[in-house]
């Protein structure tokens, strides 16, 4: 009898924990998907939440520096990074959710700079291209043998060597840099050169949330999240967040598809 009540009270115990569980979070300032804003904190970021929330779980999400959050999921200070495009390589030691949003890996250029770009990378050879540290532009980019690249530690500050000249190319997201392009202060003080992305685009990526497999309670988010993600469908909280920042119908319904896709039951 005392052993059954024992069990019974260690079940309650664990139940008791994991709905009040405050996930630890991170990602870098990425909008219009993550904004370090608190009225306003970007789209991805109040879907993440309202998952969880139907799961009864609470989450906290840390912007930081790219590089220093995957970081610290590695280290497992963090259950999650959020916003992360899939690499074979991140595969061997992170799992992956199901696609969140979609994003579009491109090049930008000074409008007065004369670059060729034939859609092959290797005639970017004698161009000095800039990303941010731990980046992901894409598999045939990543492993490219004869580019030229250097990193910084987030996109805005390679938009700011391209502007003063110190740099060709940048290679980033392009819905993450018209956004900064248009609100970061540091850019808009910066010497007024103008960029433009040239086409064709790098890649089409997929946003994800990953979890270090060997997390022990990386499984468990990873559940709560799918489970959380199917809710917020069925009730029609995506829409009613999506219609919250304004996207156009096209955006819309490209994400809407995204989700029935992939977490619809």
């Amino acid at each position: 009898m005392i052993s059954r009540l024992s069990l019974f009270c260690c079940c309650l115990l664990f139940s008791f924990s994991i709905n009040c569980q405050t996930w630890q979070l991170v990602t870098e300032p990425y909008p219009p998907y993550f904004i370090d804003n608190s009225s306003k904190p970007g789209w991805l970021h109040e879907v993440i939440i309202a998952a969880l929330k139907t799961q009864k779980q609470k989450a906290t999400i840390e912007h930081t520096h790219w590089a220093r959050a995957l970081k610290l999921a590695k280290r497992h200070k963090r259950v999650a990074v959020l916003g992360a495009f899939y690499t074979e390589q991140r595969a061997r030691n992170f799992t992956y959710s199901q696609p969140l949003a979609t994003a579009h890996t491109v090049l930008f250029k000074r409008v007065d700079n004369k670059v060729t770009y034939t859609g092959s990378l290797y005639s970017l050879k004698p161009y000095i291209i800039s990303k941010g540290e731990d980046y992901v532009v894409s598999e045939e980019f990543e492993h490219h043998p004869e580019l030229s690249v250097t990193t910084t530690g987030s996109l805005i500050e390679s938009l700011l060597l391209l502007k003063h000249g110190r740099v060709d190319l940048v290679a980033g997201t392009k819905e993450v840099a018209l956004y900064w392009l248009e609100n970061s202060e540091r850019l808009k003080q910066a010497k007024p050169t103008e960029l433009e992305i040239i086409t064709p685009y790098l890649a089409t990526q997929q946003l994800h949330v990953i979890t270090e497999k060997k997390h022990p309670q990386g499984e468990l988010f990873q559940q709560s999240l799918y489970l959380g993600l199917n809710a917020i469908m069925a009730s029609g909280k995506l829409l009613e967040i999506l219609e919250r920042y304004e996207l156009n119908e096209s955006e819309m319904s490209h994400i809407t598809q995204l989700y029935e896709q992939a977490y619809s039951n």
